[in-house]
This record gives C-alpha cells, sequence and structure tokens, in this order.
C-alpha cells in the first residue's frame, strides 16, 4: 500500500529526506530526487553512489541514479558501502559529490538519504531544504539532456583496498602489531562486514567479527540490545581486550570494555584528549563539541589547553566548523569523533584504530585509561522491564520524544534527551532486564522530577 506524497516536506527528518521504501519514499519520488540533484551539477560531472545491504535501500538508489544520468551527470558505483568509504571515495577520485542510502540505525524501518558535497562533507539542512522546494515545484528545475549525453555509469572495484591502506597510513600500526590484541566486532549486517576484518588484520591485531552477512530488515534498531548483549558476552567468553559494534552505516561505533561494559560517549571523548598524541601535540587548538556535554567534561578540555567552540549537531556541521576553526579534534554527543589530520568526517573505522593505538602506547586497557576520568552530579534510576521491552525500548522512545516535540540524541544503544540545561540518559541495561536512567543538571530538584516523569512513561510501556 503506498500512500501519495504532495510535498517532500513530510520526508523531512533532522535535515534528511527519510522516509518509509513504497509505502511514503516510493522509487518515482527517488528518481525526481536524482534528477533535481543531478541538475545542480554541471552536464559530465562525476558524483558517487553508495548503499547499504537492504533491498529497499537497493531499490531506491537504482531509481534515484536514473534521474541523475537523464541530467547528464556520471555515477561512479560503489553498490554496497558504508558511509565514510563513500565520503573518502569523493576524495579520493575527485568527484563532484556523492549520495548515499542507508536504513541506519535510528530510523530502523526506513531508508535515509544524505547528499556529500565535493569535499565528502553532508549537506547542510539549507543545502536539503533546496532539494525539497525543488521537487516541490517539480519539473521546473530540471534538466533533461539529448539520449547521447545521458550519464554513464562506472565501477571502482579497488576503492575499498585503496581505502583500508589509507586508514592504516594514520596510526603507528607496528607498535599496534607488538601489543598482541584480541577484538569483537560487531559489523551489524552492513558492508562494514566487508571492510573492518580486513582492516583489524591488516594491522596485527586478532579479531572475531561477528554479524558480517546480510539480513533482512527487522523492526528493532541495529545493533540491537541482543547483539549488543552478544558482543559483551563474547568479549568476556574469548578474554578479549575489546569490543566494539558499529552503527549500520560505519560512521561510529559502541566501544565496550574486557569486563562486558560499555564506555560512555563522555569516557571516550576523554580518552581521545588526555592520550591522543596529534591532539596533545596540537596545544591552543580548538575542539570543536556539540554543547549538552556534562560540565565536568567541558572542564576537563579547558583545563588540557583546548579552547572549546560549540555547535549543534545539524548533517555536516561539526565538519564544516573543523575547517573554519582549523580545529585539532571534534565530536558530536550521538558517537561521532572527528579527526581532521586524517579526514574532516566521523570514521568508525579510523575511531577503532585509534583506540588500538592508545591502548597499544599505554600498555594498557580502555577501562583502566578512563576509570580515573572526572563524572558529573547525576541522579540515576533502574527500571525493571521484560526482555520484549527492552528489545524495542529504543524504538518507543524515539516515538514518544518525537511526538513531544523533544529534543534528543540518539547513541546507539542510549537516548539523550536534551531539555535546557538537563541531559537525561536512559540505556538499556546489557546485564539484566532493565532500563538505566540517568539526568545531569545544577539543579537537582529538576533532574529528579524529570527522571521521576521518564520512569512513569517507561512503566507504562
Amino acid at each position: 500500500m503506498t500512500s501519495r506524497v504532495q510535498t517532500l516536506d513530510e520526508l523531512n527528518k533532522n535535515g534528511r529526506i527519510v522516509g518509509r521504501a513504497n509505502y511514503i519514499f516510493t522509487p518515482e519520488i527517488s528518481s525526481s530526487i536524482g534528477s533535481i540533484h543531478g541538475s545542480s551539477f554541471k552536464e559530465d560531472e562525476t558524483i558517487v553512489i553508495g548503499r547499504d545491504y537492504h533491498n529497499d535501500s537497493r531499490m531506491l538508489k537504482r531509481a534515484y541514479t536514473a534521474g541523475v544520468m537523464s541530467t547528464g551527470v556520471n555515477v561512479l558505483n560503489l553498490s554496497e558501502s558504508t558511509f565514510p568509504l563513500l565520503e573518502f571515495t569523493i576524495r579520493r577520485f575527485g568527484a563532484s559529490g556523492g549520495t548515499y542510502f542507508s536504513g541506519g540505525h535510528l530510523y530502523s524501518e526506513d531508508v535515509g538519504v544524505r547528499f556529500a558535497d565535493a569535499g565528502g562533507i553532508e549537506l547542510a539542512p539549507l543545502e536539503i531544504k533546496k532539494i525539497i522546494e525543488s521537487y516541490n515545484t517539480y519539473p521546473t528545475q530540471i534538466r533533461r539532456v539529448e539520449p547521447r549525453k545521458i550519464g554513464r555509469i562506472i565501477e571502482i572495484p579497488q576503492t575499498q583496498d585503496v581505502y583500508i591502506k589509507s586508514l592504516e597510513q594514520f596510526v603507528n600500526k607496528k607498535l599496534i602489531k607488538k601489543a598482541n590484541l584480541k577484538i569483537v566486532v560487531d559489523c551489524s549486517f552492513s558492508p562494514t562486514g566487508k571492510i573492518t576484518p580486513l582492516l583489524i588484520n591488516e594491522v596485527g591485531v586478532e579479531v572475531i567479527a561477528l554479524n558480517t552477512h546480510y539480513r533482512e530488515r527487522s523492526l528493532v534498531p541495529v545493533p540491537s540490545i541482543n547483539t549488543i548483549k552478544n558482543t559483551a558476552d563474547i568479549v568476556k567468553a574469548s578474554n578479549s581486550h575489546l569490543g566494539v559494534c558499529f552503527d549500520v552505516d560505519g560512521s561510529r561505533l559502541l566501544a565496550i570494555d574486557e569486563n562486558g561494559s560499555e564506555i560512555s560517549f563522555e569516557d571516550m571523548l576523554m580518552l581521545f584528549v588526555a592520550y591522543d598524541e596529534g591532539i596533545q601535540k596540537a596545544k591552543n587548538s580548538t575542539i570543536v563539541m556539540t554543547p549538552s556535554i556534562s560540565r565536568v567534561v567541558k572542564d576537563f578540555i579547558k583545563a588540557s589547553g583546548h579552547p572549546i567552540k560549540f555547535v549543534e549537531n545539524y548533517p555536516g556541521e561539526l565538519s564544516r566548523q573543523i575547517r573554519q576553526e582549523r580545529a585539532c579534534f571534534a565530536a558530536a554527543d550521538s558517537l561521532k569523533f572527528y579527526f581532521p589530520h586524517y579526514s574532516p568526517i566521523s570514521d568508525g573505522n579510523y575511531i577503532l584504530l585509534k583506540i588500538l593505538e592508545i591502548m597499544a602506547i599505554q600498555k594498557d586497557l580502555i577501562s583502566s585509561l578512563t576509570k580515573g576520568f572526572p563524572k558529573g552530579i547525576k541522579v540515576n534510576k533502574t527500571i525493571p522491564v521484560s526482555s520484549e521491552v527492552l528489545e524495542t525500548i529504543h524504538n518507543r522512545l524515539i516515538e514518544f520524544a518525537d511526538e513531544h516535540n523533544l529534543t534528543y540524541q540518539d547513541i546507539i544503544n542510549e537516548i539523550k534527551i536534551i531539555d535546557d540545561d538537563i541531559y537525561i540518559i536512559i540505556r538499556a541495561a546489557l546485564n539484566r532486564n532493565a532500563v538505566l536512567l540517568s539526568a545531569e543538571s545544577d539543579n537537582k530538584i529538576k533532574s529528579e522530577k524529570m527522571i521521576s516523569e521518564l520512569s512513569e512513561i517507561i512503566s507504562k510501556f
């Protein structure tokens, strides 16, 4: 059953075009978007197009490709890829831009489209708005070319190998290999499974790779609480030094220590600031961050000698600010980390390499390295739930936040709700059937009130 879309505004979610394939986001719409986007380039220019494993992404990508070709624009076809690989390919081959189709973690039933510029940086919401406005006045903004000028599709099979070799050059490969590390990697049924095991083997780390294959899309986010729990259990059972769960687009990851416990975003942020040699050497250089971060973490970064530039977590905004500020590092509380000496984008594979490099240099485990970091004053509560509720809690919380127009961040196994000066983390527990709530604010009474209200809502689930 399909629903006719009169305008594209209803598919605009947080500055991206997102919708359920064949229900709202149809091949006809995707082709029209391709024609509009293609018309923004000159004839015979080239863009890169990639997607995740799923058939709905494949269908919409092919329809979009037809629209682009009709405007006389060529396509470098990555087929199955991660988003960071697409961004790398744009820069590597000097393409004029790119487009990526993925179900993503946040929209587990939908397909989202992301557009990148010639620098591999995601387009700002204002640029997406222009595409939407052009669709709403379709076909006035469309360029069609003669049959002999229709764009070409070009395959680029060696890109993955070039990408892996490039990543290796930005870390101390010999030192990592000497550390004799073993890790568990959940590839989340995504194209990460074709890249990360090879990359980790290349740097001399033993890897147990999970969920590297294609699987039909389910109604729960990927990675789900069950796959994260499984990764944590395997880390402990195999005496591994680290576990990671990738987002399906490969741009970020959730880290799990040797004890099977999650490493929080803020501990990861302080880990890089405290131990990454590139950041340490760049004293007085700016660090770009999203504003909804604990005060003690902000103070920790300032004490390290780095001024902070706060920006909202809009698509591509941190990458643009990195260039503007000539920043040495950036972090968004959606678990994205940016190392400008490698690239002004967040790449889960590079984040993993940096964690391994720090562990190798410090000759210590991530749990020990993060143990002494400062913690904010928080109000905490644990709510027991059934396993069925725990499995779907992420989607339910997102639906609740959307319905009530709450500002939130998706942090893979967490939802961070931002209400003025209060930050509330809602997380599924890994060691029992429970939801963990944590609120931080200078106003303890307000924190307790928010925790009480959210506890009541979750109990109704």
